[in-house]
């Protein structure tokens, strides 16, 4: 067992004594860990032995000392990080300013994949007192429209993980920029407008050959892009293209396209104020010199344009950033593709970019996962170059160990029956709010007679006629009679009993309508007690699962289900 496993157990092991009565459960101790090693699961039955041994440390441990242990941890809020393998180490970043960017195309909002990009630029640009900038590259009009207003989407993500932009930039608003450096580079000779058909000038491409447009002088070149700027020359007439090797081995590196013109683009920010648009390849690469980018984090699918950039730099003689490229995130689970999430809302598929269905922070946040959980998964897959497949169940796992303690339990029945119950005497019953914390309860006063529950139609199943159950943290009865939609049962006492069906109850009642992960929905009846709780609180309902309460009315409540 490494050191680290083993100041874990120890301080996991103290906590959960501290909360039971001075002994600790090994079970506890070990979903805990397992929860903060996703490895353990595997080498359990190596790491058993010692883990039990430190357990029943601590169980020998008497109060006072107990107490003195426990207070010498730091929080048990954040759960301690390992190091990651992939984790760079900027060994520039002593001579350089740290700048990252983020640079999203908003025709739609954050999901799980391109998170990983946006936290590992904010977390390095932070971890070396950097500068961390958000650029939406919005110059698609066409193909991929931007959304209205991005930045009020975005910063509700943003928000909620915690990232602070230092600087937040449009290319849209960045046009003129673009269109500078277009006429100095056509000035330099190393950009052509190209009037030849597509399939025409791919085949001289594919041969290592350059097409006539490329050998004009830079002054034709320069009035034929004053034509394009000023719409004389129509959409899929020209391209603007930018000089490069004829004899790379890689065809798609050759005179690659930086800008084209659309005949009636609809920007939501622009409008058609512009109709020559730069293309993503020029765009970045101006801008991440003009704003002094130095650390580029994007996937692996842009290390090619990287190449195409270089070319620009290596004309203009600047330095390209430092950059690493990731592999994609796939999540078998979700949908991830905001080109697929985008279609699918616009065949009527998903019902907006919260759909419990799909892999958007919108989507995860409104059904209870805690942004801790997403920080701390990309913390986990780090900056690897290949694809990494995340097993769901992991998230699952992390976001327990993160809300469980602050989830309070109640109780929900789909088919509720009524069970009456005679001869209580004046009493109080009590329900935990968690079973971590026993003095934490909800008190129920019992008036002397006949006192009506709620119990769920598949419990029905467990009561037999002239036999004694429980109702859960409550009472004992036997059961007299039973019908399809009532039971009838007297009271027979309070002493816990052994061997005896154990009924959960609800006392009193609200409707509850819950949102389920496959977008379908479940009705029936909670706790009324659930009513106090506060819009965005996650709860734990027993035996069903963990939810996030979404809405609260006067009689009833909608909640989302997080996971089991």
């Amino acid at each position: 067992m490494d050191e680290l496993l083993k100041q874990l157990t120890l301080k996991y092991a103290v906590k959960n004594a501290i909360e039971h009565q001075g002994k600790a459960e090994l079970k506890a101790v070990i979903s805990k860990l397992m929860a903060i090693d996703k490895n353990l699961a595997k080498n359990l039955s190596v790491e058993i032995k010692e883990i039990t041994e430190i357990v029943e440390k601590v169980n020998s441990m008497d109060k006072k000392e107990l107490e003195e242990k426990f207070n010498s941890f730091d929080s048990f809020d954040e759960l301690p990080e390992r190091k990651h393998k992939e984790e760079m180490q900027l060994d520039w970043a002593d001579k350089e300013k740290v700048v990252t960017r983020y640079a999203p195309n908003p025709n739609g909002p954050i999901h799980l994949g391109n998170a990983r990009a946006l936290l590992n630029s904010h977390e390095y640009a932070r971890k070396y007192n950097g500068k961390f900038i958000l650029r939406f590259d919005d110059t698609d009009p066409k193909v991929k429209k931007p959304m209205a207003n991005p930045e009020i989407v975005f910063k509700k993500d943003f928000d909620w993980l915690g990232v602070k932009v230092d600087e937040m930039y449009f290319a849209s608003d960045r046009m003129e920029v673009y269109y500078a450096f277009m006429k100095k580079i056509i000035s330099m000779g190393k950009a052509y407008v190209c009037f030849c058909e597509k399939e025409k000038w791919k085949e001289l491409i594919d041969q290592n050959k350059g097409c006539s447009c490329r050998e004009k002088d830079a002054k034709e070149q320069a009035k034929e892009f004053d034509k394009m700027l000023s719409h004389e020359i129509k959409e899929g007439t020209a391209v603007l293209r930018i000089k490069t090797d004829l004899n790379s081995k890689d065809p798609s590196l050759r005179d690659w396209w930086a800008a084209k013109i659309v005949d009636n683009p609809e920007h939501p920010r622009v409008k058609d104020k512009y109709h020559v648009w730069p293309s993503y390849n020029f765009a970045s690469a101006i801008d991440d010199h003009e704003l002094r980018v130095t650390l580029i984090i994007r996937g692996q699918e842009h290390a090619q344009n990287a190449e195409k950039q270089k070319f620009l730099y290596d004309y203009f003689k600047w330095i390209y950033p430092h950059t690493f490229h990731t592999g994609r995130i796939k999540l078998k689970e979700m949908v991830l593709s905001t080109s697929k999430i985008k279609e699918g809302i616009e065949q009527g598929m998903y019902k907006g970019w919260d759909d419990p269905r799909l892999g958007t922070l919108q989507a995860l946040r409104r059904r209870g996962f805690s942004a801790k959980t997403i920080k701390e998964i990309i913390k986990e897959i780090g900056v690897k170059s290949s694809d990494v497949t995340i097993d769901f169940n992991r998230i699952i796992d992390l976001n327990k160990s993160f809300i469980d303690s602050k989830s309070d339990r109640y109780y929900f029945i789909e088919e509720p029956i009524r069970l009456e119950v005679n001869f209580i005497p004046e009493m109080e019953i009590e329900k935990p709010l968690h079973p971590d914390y026993p003095d934490q309860v909800r008190v129920y006063g019992l008036k002397a007679g006949t006192q009506s529950f709620l119990i769920s139609k598949k419990d029905v199943k467990k009561l037999e006629i002239g036999k004694i159950a429980r109702l859960k943290h409550a009472l004992n009865f036997r059961v007299i009679r039973k019908d399809e939609m009532q039971i009838f049962g007297e009271f027979t006492g309070i002493q816990k009993l052994e061997n005896k069906p154990l009924i959960n109850w609800i006392l009193s009642e609200t409707n509850a309508e819950i949102i389920m992960d496959d977008s379908t929905k479940k009705h029936g009846i909670i706790d009324k007690e659930i009513l106090e709780e506060e819009t965005g609180n996650t709860v734990q309902l027993e035996s069903f699962g963990y939810c996030r309460i979404d809405e609260i009315n006067k009689k009833s409540i909608t909640l989302w289900f997080t996971h089991k």
